[in-house]
């Protein structure tokens, strides 16, 4: 197109790191598009996950295929930046004098934020510099990012920072394994053994736990061991390979030290449960993270590589790096959509470039649309609002971090070298202040994403990333302004910004956080507690035991039916089930679990056990002092304890022997 020069031979950096990227990213964006679609096409024609696993090899080779296609295609100028342009230091310090109003009011902090944001993008205007030659990548740097790699995937594996939401997760590739002839993504993988259909209709969107599903039926070994040991070492490899390749869109001259602040900033933005950095290294096995963390990055830099180019292939990636986001979460169906409006807005000049660089949401926007009737039943779940926009990115962003992103997103802008990249920061920054951060659109958000998950909304931007870029032009512009007093500054800002952070890094102990060898990113005690109940558990009957043991049950093959698994999950399924049966179960679990109810509930409670058929019951110490009793009244005979647990089991003399 003759709206963008094209580069010559002449302009073409060293091949291997060009290769490296586009065929790494273009070959894992590709293979789990294809898979996605293969996915999504079996749930809709209710193909059974036998038959899906026979498709898995053909999307698997056309990804390769795809990816290395794509790569060897004619050089785009993603390599290509205007000439320097000297930082607004009045402009920045507005912006940190307006980020310091967080601290008193949020929405007087956004009326300012989001004012100070349209009138910088009045300010700001692409201009008709030429582009000049880009620095070439050496061999050199090619050798960091492979130890960037190898660096993301020791931590990976080592981290360990359980989470309950795998009883879901890994659940639902362990069914696929234990019924590979039933149709996929139908029903419930939680509670085992009822025709209760699945937990969320959202979640038929997924394909990221089915290619676990895939891997442990192609390879042999538990679902859980390829969840939480193999693909999220191996993503986390490839991590620091899709933020290079929006790095060197944002930051063409120092891309490499960008991608390391970007992953040291994901590192220590973990200071509440739902930041940034708790959906990076230590929680990168489930495919939600994989979206925050890869997904997103790499969305931002097809679409911009799109605007930039107007190239079909480039349209094409972006098309596939949309519809594997969707595989990867049901997040996506909402995340996408803005991500995508915001990048294609974003990634002007042209109008046609931008509809064109937001078609790709419709795959998740049709998806959305279609799944919102069946969404109806569970909706009195979600029927309350009871987040706000402050609280919301008090959570996404944390206390002391949401002053560092917050004031990179309004002063990024007035810091970059390229007109480009200043403009399209502006717009990112506006767009994200006009819509996921608004305090007065909140509410809509919220029901159209659902309250418990409109705080993903944030995930709609880099920003990270965006920070990243931000601390690397600070650098270069105060060098540039003030010769080595201005490094130095600059640089104690910088490491300032980072040891302030640090105390509230995702990796601290404190985050319950562990490291070890150990592959499985579940508590032992109790996963070891569940494993031995599944195996006492009498065949035909039903397992109770409290949440912390129940919820790792269903990452198991073969497993027994579950009468409660969770709070949340009692909830979502409880609309499903008739009230009474949805209070009995759940007050059980309860029981079990030590909770506090009159001798008369107490009595009613486990006059229900034989309705349930339950054959085994996990107690902790307390609750097994109080109803071993009655228990034993009910021919529950109880064992030897195991672990923090007693367990009871019906016609315990047929498995007494266990122990011996």
């Amino acid at each position: 197109m003759k709206d963008f020069p094209r580069s010559t031979d002449s302009d073409r950096p060293e091949p291997t790191l060009r290769f490296d990227l586009s065929t790494v990213t273009g070959s894992f964006t590709l293979i789990f598009a294809f898979w996605t679609l293969a996915a999504n096409t079996a749930v809709v024609a209710h193909l059974s996950f036998q038959t899906l696993s026979r498709i898995g090899p053909l999307a698997v080779v056309a990804g390769v295929i795809g990816g290395v296609f794509i790569a060897k295609a004619p050089i785009r100028p993603e390599l290509q930046v205007r000439v320097f342009q000297r930082a607004n230091w009045k402009w920045v310090a507005t912006a940190v004098a307006i980020v310091a109003l967080r601290g008193l009011s949020y929405p007087v902090f956004w009326g300012a934020a989001f004012l100070f944001s349209l009138v910088s993008a009045a300010k700001l205007r692409e201009d008709s510099l030429p582009y000049r030659k880009a620095s070439i990548s050496s061999r050199s740097t090619a050798i960091a990012l492979m130890f960037l790699a190898l660096a993301s995937a020791a931590l990976v594996y080592v981290a360990h920072r359980p989470d309950p939401d795998d009883a879901n997760f890994v659940g639902i590739a362990a069914d696929a394994v234990a019924h590979p002839q039933r149709p996929v993504l139908s029903h419930d993988a939680l509670y085992g053994g009822d025709n209760l259909p699945l937990i969320l209709p959202t979640y038929s969107v997924d394909s990221y736990e089915l290619l676990v599903a895939l891997l442990a039926r192609w390879f042999g070994g538990a679902p859980i061991w390829w969840a939480h040991a193999v693909l999220p070492t191996a993503l986390a490899a490839f991590l620091p390979f899709a933020w290079a390749r929006l790095m060197r869109y944002m930051s063409p001259r120092h891309w490499l030290l960008a991608t390391v602040l970007t992953l040291m900033l994901l590192a220590l933005l973990g200071e509440a449960h739902h930041s940034l950095g708790n959906f990076a290294f230590v929680r990168l096995f489930q495919g939600k993270a994989v979206l925050a963390s890869i997904g997103i990055p790499l969305l931002y830099s097809y679409a911009w590589q799109f605007a930039d180019t107007g190239a079909f292939w480039d349209w094409v990636m972006l098309t596939g790096c949309a519809i594997a986001c969707v595989g990867l979460s049901a997040a996506a169906l909402f995340v996408v959509p803005m991500a995508l409006g915001t990048a294609a807005l974003a990634g002007l000049p042209k109008k046609s470039l931008v509809v064109l660089g937001f078609l790709p949401a419709l795959y998740p926007l049709v998806w959305g649309l279609a799944l919102r009737g069946s969404f109806k039943e569970v909706a009195p779940v979600f029927a309350s609002v009871s987040r706000t926009s402050a609280g919301t990115v008090l959570e996404g962003f944390g206390a002391h971090g949401q002053y560092v992103l917050l004031a990179a997103l309004l002063a990024g802008p007035f810091l970059a070298r390229s007109p480009r990249l200043r403009f399209r920061l502006v717009l990112v920054a506006l767009i994200f202040f006009l819509v996921a951060l608004n305090p007065f659109l909140f509410k809509f958000i919220a029901k159209l994403a659902t309250p418990e998950s409109v705080w993903r909304i944030l995930w709609n931007v880099p920003v990270a990333g965006i920070t990243a870029v931000a601390m690397v032009n600070a650098v270069e512009q105060m060098s540039q302004a003030w010769g080595k007093r201005g490094v130095a500054l600059a640089g104690f800002i910088v490491v300032g910004v980072l040891a302030w952070l640090a105390p509230h890094s995702s990796l601290r102990r404190s985050n319950q956080v562990s490291f070890s060898a150990f592959p499985l990113k579940a508590p032992h005690s109790e996963w070891q507690t569940a494993r031995t109940a599944i195996a006492l558990t009498p065949p035909a009957t039903r397992l109770l035991a409290p949440e912390s043991v129940a919820e790792w049950v269903p990452t198991f093959v073969v497993r027994p039916p579950l009468v409660s698994v969770r709070a949340v999950y009692d909830d979502q399924m409880g609309v499903r089930m008739p009230p009474e049966e949805a209070k009995t179960r759940r007050e059980l679990r309860e029981l079990v679990s030590g909770g506090d109810f009159s001798a008369k509930r107490t009595e009613e409670l486990l006059d229900t056990l034989p309705s349930y058929r339950v054959g085994l019951i996990v107690a902790t110490p307390a609750a097994a002092f109080r109803l071993k009793d009655a228990l034993i009244a009910r021919k529950y005979v109880p064992l030897p304890e195991h672990g923090d647990y007693m367990f009871f089991v019906s016609c315990a003399e047929d498995h007494a022997n266990i122990f011996e």
